[in-house]
């Protein structure tokens, strides 16, 4: 048996990357059969035609290795609708089981395709509470995998906050640009905790990538020390984790108003929790499922709670340890590969067994 996975992007987009290539490594690793198949959905659509013609042979092709008794797994597979065409054809006519995986609440603005392959799969693998609960409508088989991570990579970047730092290191990792409307909750924060704190810290926001608006956003605080890292190399397991251990706190504000927003989930702050980095998040979607509030990290809900947990944190170098540690053994427990490829196989032997039977 083979699972055959198709995905929303190539090594380089993180969704892609966390739900899909770096899981058919963790599926390898443990005995299964498992290729990633290219054009990504994402290519399909950035590609003009004629090449684009090209590409969707390319799929045909993909989908002809197919063999009875394999598995289909896509992964975020709604942004192109040739591939959403030839999909749906594919399956309706060879019949094949599929799995259908999405990490963000996708329907709200691609609600048809979302919706078609929610119906047509013999399993939804979803990230978020929410995200269960809309799937849930069109299909009975849906389960709750969080976005994970490799634990060991991470916890071998494990903080040390026995070795004192001044100023201390507030952090931020990610795509900068595309967080431009949650880093404004921060612009208040920042001015009333400079007014307010005596413990020098500064701003270390990694995945700026020149974009001005990020610079200027920021620049706008006056007192505020920031330090602006354009990207990282995001293939390279280390390049993360090397710079999160460098934080003594590592922050994650998103909004929380919208169902996309009460639905949804991230990664960063699973990346700081594993290397034992207190972690301040906003209250949204999947967070209250993931924090003990003040006992593997904080999160707050407007300018005051920020403000407030800032100091605490900033002061108290025994509670970031602590909150660190207790974070770090959350990711163990609960939200590394460790925990979630055994159950993925044993989602892949059900539907493989419901085939032979």
């Amino acid at each position: 048996m083979t699972i055959h996975f198709f995905t929303y992007g190539n090594e380089q987009s993180g969704s892609s990357r966390q739900r899909a290539f770096k899981v058919v490594t963790e599926l390898n690793t443990r005995g299964m059969h498992a290729v990633v198949h290219h054009p990504s959905t994402m290519l399909m659509s950035a590609t003009q035609w004629p090449k684009k013609g090209a590409l969707i042979l390319q799929l045909l092709h993909a989908l002809a290795s197919v063999k009875k008794g394999d598995i289909v797994y896509l992964q975020r597979t709604i942004s192109n609708k040739y591939f959403f065409i030839c999909m749906v054809v594919y399956l309706f006519f060879f019949r094949r089981k599929m799995i259908f995986d999405f990490d963000d609440p996708v329907y709200v603005h691609t609600f048809f395709k979302t919706m078609v392959f929610t119906k047509m799969a013999d399993a939804v693998v979803v990230c978020s509470h929410g995200q269960k609960d809309w799937a849930l409508h069109y299909n009975p088989n849906v389960h709750l995998f969080h976005i994970s991570l490799d634990f060991p990579a991470y916890a071998k970047f494990t903080k040390k906050y026995a070795q004192e730092q001044s100023p201390l290191i507030v952090g931020w990792v990610g795509n900068g640009p595309e967080h431009i409307e949650h880093f404004k909750i921060l612009v208040p924060v920042f001015k009333k905790l400079l007014a307010e704190t005596t413990t020098p810290f500064k701003f270390r926001l990694i995945g700026a990538r020149k974009d001005k608006r990020v610079y200027e956003l920021f620049k706008s605080v006056r007192g505020l020390t920031v330090e602006c890292i354009d990207s990282l190399d995001w293939t390279d397991a280390e390049s993360v984790p090397r710079e999160i251990q460098k934080f003594d706190i590592g922050i994650m504000p998103h909004l929380s108003d919208g169902t996309w927003n009460q639905s949804k989930t991230a990664f960063k702050h699973l990346e700081y929790m594993a290397c034992g980095v207190a972690t301040l998040v906003s209250t949204f979607g999947e967070m209250p499922y993931i924090f003990r509030e003040g006992v593997n990290g904080y999160m707050a809900s407007n300018t005051d709670e920020w403000v407030w947990k800032f100091q605490n944190l900033l002061s108290d170098k025994e509670l970031r340890m602590r909150l660190g540690l207790a974070g770090q053994q959350t990711v163990r427990e609960g939200y590394c590969y460790d925990v979630m490829i055994p159950r993925l196989i044993e989602l892949i032997n059900s539907l493989s067994e419901s085939t032979i039977s």
